[in-house]
């Protein structure tokens, strides 16, 4: 083992500290307000604003085994920007509403990826609208909020895919508001964030609600624990909701391209790694495998648009937590070390190996002996590496002074 290799074993023996963004194959024309979503593996994007500023009805999408896009027909509808899309349990897509080049929209589509067929569905009764939040639960599709030509909205409509028919459900307790946050986080139906006004005055909103479908009633939950936000996107996987990206309080773009996870067991929020760069405007996301490509949007720090395609893995939190545990019952003391080197490790833990700071393997020992005898061995920094069989559980430093 060299040393190059030994370093990358510390620096990423936790897993949870080895979540990294990596770039993938580019996208092929640019646009912010994608609608994006996953079918089968793969990934599509279609319509948004293009770099010339106008509504598109281009289609796209992703083989994550070939890293390469494709160009697919174009959607039938209107050309649009600020609509909005879902996946439902049926394995179809849905797609809709957003503004054309002349009006505010209400349509629905479906889209199926077995044959690559759209079906124009029954528009949505309620006023059209653009920027709005769509999140499917089994055979229902909730709409709601979004801005009209009148104003910000926060009425929510519910499509029966069964029946392909609309009913009107409970508002949000809440000021209306367009490009909020979204999504169906253990089969409930949370949304909030986003921008509305109070009076003229322009606000960015951090309060964050869900609504019981059974009792169609809405329930304030925590505020959003970091700061305000609009225009980002997000996702669901291992029943926890994901924010992605987006404006900040200020709607200008933030530092750092933030995503947090929300758990709707505790009404937590918890921060992850940021997407390389400052934060993207009006992006699109889909999940494929339980890794997140992000992709779209615009730069607003830069003007310009990016083609730029990541992924990122996203890990059960159950397994982090276990992990986490794992490696709080695994550690070596005393430290500096002087006659010995001794340890504590979790009872996965099968055998340990000790290198020193350039690579070499100089003690292997059962994990249960406990102990090494180190009298012998050079003062210096070496590296205590703890092992489940051949898979590397841990990383520890200690200093040998005799």
């Amino acid at each position: 083992m060299n040393k190059i290799l030994l370093f990358s074993l510390f620096l990423f023996s936790s897993s949870l500290m080895a979540q990294t963004w990596d770039r993938k194959t580019n996208i092929p024309s640019a646009r912010h307000h994608p609608i994006t979503f996953s079918i089968n593996g793969i990934g599509y994007s279609v319509t948004g604003t293009s770099s010339a500023n106008v509504p598109t009805k281009d289609f796209y999408d992703y083989d994550p085994a070939s890293n390469s896009w494709s160009t697919l027909p174009l959607f039938p509808g209107l050309s649009r920007s600020f609509g909005i899309g879902t996946v439902a349990p049926n394995n179809l897509a849905y797609i809709g509403f957003g503004t054309s080049s002349t009006q505010f929209l209400r349509d629905l589509w479906s889209f199926d990826a077995s044959d690559s067929s759209w079906t124009r569905l029954a528009d949505c009764p309620g006023s059209a609208r653009r920027h709005p939040a769509m999140i499917s639960i089994g055979n229902r599709i909730y709409v709601g909020l979004g801005d009209s030509p009148t104003g910000n909205l926060n009425d929510w409509w519910m499509y029966d895919i069964s029946t392909n028919s609309w009913t009107q459900t409970a508002n949000l307790p809440a000021n209306g508001r367009h490009h909020p946050f979204m999504f169906n986080a253990s089969g409930s139906v949370y949304a909030g964030l986003g921008h509305g006004n109070i009076g003229n005055r322009g606000v960015i909103y951090k309060d964050w609600y869900k609504l019981d479908t059974a009792s169609n009633t809405w329930t304030a939950m925590s505020d959003f624990p970091g700061e305000a936000r609009v225009a980002g996107t997000q996702f669901t996987a291992y029943g926890y909701g994901f924010v992605l990206s987006g404006d900040g309080d200020d709607h200008s773009f933030m530092q750092t391209g933030e995503m947090w996870r929300y758990d709707p067991s505790t009404d937590i929020w918890t921060q992850l790694p940021s997407h390389p760069g400052n934060s993207i405007w009006a992006p699109g996301s889909f999940v494929i495998n339980n890794e997140v490509y992000f992709l779209g949007g615009l730069n607003r720090r830069l003007n310009f648009f990016p083609k730029n395609v990541y992924k990122f893995m996203l890990l059960d939190p159950t397994g982090i937590e276990e992990e986490q545990e794992i490696l709080a019952n695994t550690f070596v003391y005393p430290n500096p070390a002087n006659a010995e080197i001794s340890w504590k490790s979790d009872i996965s833990v099968t055998d340990v190996r000790i290198y020193n700071s350039v690579g070499q393997l100089f003690q292997t020992a059962n994990a249960m002996v406990g102990e090494v005898d180190v009298n012998n061995i050079a003062d210096g920094l070496y590296f205590v590496q703890f092992f489940n069989k051949n898979e590397l559980v841990k990383t520890s430093k200690v200093l040998i002074q005799h």
